[in-house]
C-alpha cells in the first residue's frame, strides 16, 4: 500500500511540475483528439459485432474474454489491455515511469465508450442486418471508422494504448520493426481468441474472414487518412494556439 501512495504522490508531484496554464490548455485539446478518435474506433468495433463477420484482433479477444466470464466487452477490452500494462511493468522493472500510467486513460474511455456503443446507443440496437450483404455493408463502414478513428488517436499524440507501447518495447528489446513485433501481436490476439473459445466452449465465429479483412485492408486505410488528419489536426492545434507534443 505504501508503495501505491509513493507511485500517486510521484504523478502529482509530475503534474504539478509539468503542468502551467499552457500545457493544460495543450494537454485538453490534445485529450478531445483522442477522445474522438477512441469514438469512432469504438463505433467501427460495435458495427463489426453486430456484423458477426469475425471481429478484429484486438476486439476479437476482448469480446472472447467478455463471453468468457460474462461481461459487458469494454470491461473484457479493459482486461485485456491491462494485461498489455503488466507485461511493460515485467519488462521494464524499476524503469518502469509513473508517466507511463497515462496509458490506463485511453483504455478506461475506450471501455466505456465501447458500452455505450454496444449497449446504449439506440440506432446500433436497432441494426439488424439479415443477408450477407447487409452484413458486409455494416462491417466495412466499422472497418472505415476504426482506421480513421485510430489515424485520430495516432495524430493526437495524447497517449499511447498499452498494446502500442508494448510492441515498441518488444521491438526495440529484440531489434526488430515495430510492425514486425505489431504482427506478432495480432497473431497472438488471434491464438489466445480461438484458446479462450476453446476452454469456454463459445463460438468460434469470432474469428472469420473479416478479421483477415480488416488485418489486410487496414494498414492500408491507415496510411490513406493518416496524412489529412494529420493536417487537420495540426490546423487546428494552431487555431487553439498549442503545441503538437504532449507526450
Amino acid at each position: 500500500m505504501k508503495k501505491v501512495y509513493m507511485l500517486f504522490a510521484e504523478i502529482l508531484t509530475y503534474i504539478g511540475h509539468m503542468y502551467t496554464a499552457k500545457s493544460v490548455k495543450r494537454a485538453f485539446v490534445l485529450f478531445m483528439e483522442m477522445t474522438v478518435g477512441i469514438a469512432l474506433v469504438c463505433a467501427g468495433a460495435a458495427l463489426g459485432i453486430i456484423a458477426a463477420l469475425g471481429q478484429t484482433t484486438s476486439t476479437g479477444t476482448s469480446y472472447a474474454i467478455a463471453l468468457a466470464l460474462g461481461i459487458k466487452v469494454g470491461n473484457g477490452l479493459i482486461i485485456l489491455y491491462c494485461f498489455f500494462m503488466l507485461l511493460q511493468v515485467a519488462m521494464l522493472k524499476k524503469k518502469f515511469k509513473p508517466l507511463f500510467m497515462i496509458q490506463i486513460i485511453p483504455v478506461v474511455l475506450h471501455g466505456w465508450i465501447l458500452n455505450f456503443f454496444k449497449y446504449d446507443f439506440a440506432p446500433f440496437l436497432a441494426l439488424d442486418p439479415q443477408s450477407y450483404a447487409e452484413r458486409f455493408a455494416v462491417y466495412a463502414i466499422g472497418v472505415v471508422l476504426i482506421s480513421i478513428g485510430f489515424c485520430c488517436t495516432k495524430a493526437s499524440g495524447f497517449a499511447n494504448y498499452p498494446p502500442d507501447t508494448f510492441c515498441a518495447l518488444l521491438a526495440r528489446r529484440r531489434n526488430m520493426q515495430f510492425g514486425t513485433a505489431k504482427l506478432i501481436v495480432d497473431f497472438c490476439y488471434v491464438g489466445a481468441t480461438l484458446l479462450i473459445c476453446l476452454v469456454a466452449g463459445l463460438d468460434f465465429g469470432i474469428v472469420r474472414e473479416g478479421t483477415v479483412i480488416f488485418a489486410a485492408a487496414n494498414g492500408v486505410l491507415i496510411n490513406l487518412f493518416l496524412p489529412h488528419i494529420e493536417k487537420l489536426f495540426a490546423a487546428t492545434e494552431k487555431l487553439c494556439g498549442v503545441n503538437k507534443a504532449f507526450v
